[in-house]
């Protein structure tokens, strides 16, 4: 088969292969799912292990990449990349034959297919490039998490969503943007080639488009709920000044429905709450004169003791 330095079209065909395996497979054993389901199941799958390969490639095989950037690959760096690149054409093929997504990030899936290859092809740029994968498919599991709650019917107004948000935007600000940032620096400080940084600085530019993105979603998102907040504080102070006044009201009925009700039962003779005669102290004072009440009848006002 063809082979061309470290990229091995036979390897690369069985990887493409055996993503698109998983992703039958998991079709046949829950065909309640939809197709979208499993595949994004088989991204947590690839991130989880494509994530644990670049961190052990980056700190613990090495070449470390903040300093030694642009050697040759190592034979960890070539199965890491060649494992990778044949998801992404598993996954590309699958976007394009569903059409589920637009234009950017189908732009990256082709980049990432370019970009890998081209790795393999060149036989250099594995240390830069496993590391920049490791810190991509990093947070790829919190982004999957947060379909699978929605699908659910767990992430909208629950804390769970609201966790797995704020936690992917601040683990991918902190990894793309800041270490993105640091690593970008440091590899054109370093002795690289124009190629090396032409892709750095395109993935790196895509990971700003993608943190733009989520910060503008998060922004209306959550002011959103602020304005709800207000709404619903607004109308609870409204319905409780309604509810006071309604409750005077009702007082103020019963009180004028008793003293029409002792208007009948007395024949006519008006009724005069008891807390409206004045009481001696108050007639001593000077404060209430006792002026005659003739014909009327005195009667406790309801509620009172």
């Amino acid at each position: 088969m063809l082979q061309i330095n470290s990229f091995d079209l036979y390897q690369i065909l069985i990887y493409a292969f055996t993503w698109t395996t998983l992703y039958f497979l998991l079709c046949l054993c829950n065909s309640r799912r939809s197709y979208e389901w499993h595949c994004r199941m088989v991204t947590v799958v690839h991130a989880t292990l494509i994530s644990s390969l670049a961190i052990y490639s980056t700190f613990f095989s090495g070449p470390w990449p903040f300093s030694e950037s642009g050697g040759p690959n190592t034979s960890l760096q070539v199965r890491t990349v060649s494992l990778c690149l044949g998801y992404f054409i598993f996954d590309f093929c699958w976007c394009m034959y569903f059409k589920t997504e637009g234009p950017v990030m189908v732009a990256h899936h082709f980049l990432s297919i370019v970009g890998l290859t081209w790795c393999l092809i060149a036989g250099h740029y594995g240390t830069e490039l496993v590391c920049t994968i490791g810190g991509a498919e990093i947070t790829n599991p919190l982004l999957q998490l947060r379909w699978f709650l929605r699908e659910l019917g767990h992430y909208k107004g629950t804390i769970w969503g609201h966790i797995v948000d704020w936690a992917f935007m601040l683990s991918f600000g902190f990894i793309r943007i800041v270490l993105g940032s640091i690593l970008l620096y440091s590899y054109y400080q370093q002795n690289t080639d124009f190629w090396g940084r032409l892709g750095g600085t395109t993935i790196y530019s895509i990971g700003w488009i993608f943190f733009i993105n989520i910060l503008s979603y998060a922004f209306r998102k959550y002011l959103r709920i602020y304005k709800d907040w207000v709404k619903m504080k607004k109308g609870s102070t409204r319905n409780g000044n309604v509810k006071g006044l309604r409750t005077t009201f009702d007082s103020q009925n019963r009180e004028d429905n008793f003293i029409s009700n002792g208007n009948r039962k007395n024949g006519g003779v008006p009724v005069i709450p008891e807390r409206e005669i004045p009481s001696q102290r108050e007639i001593k004072n000077g404060v209430a004169s006792l002026t005659p009440r003739e014909s009327l009848v005195v009667r406790d006002c309801p509620g009172e003791n």
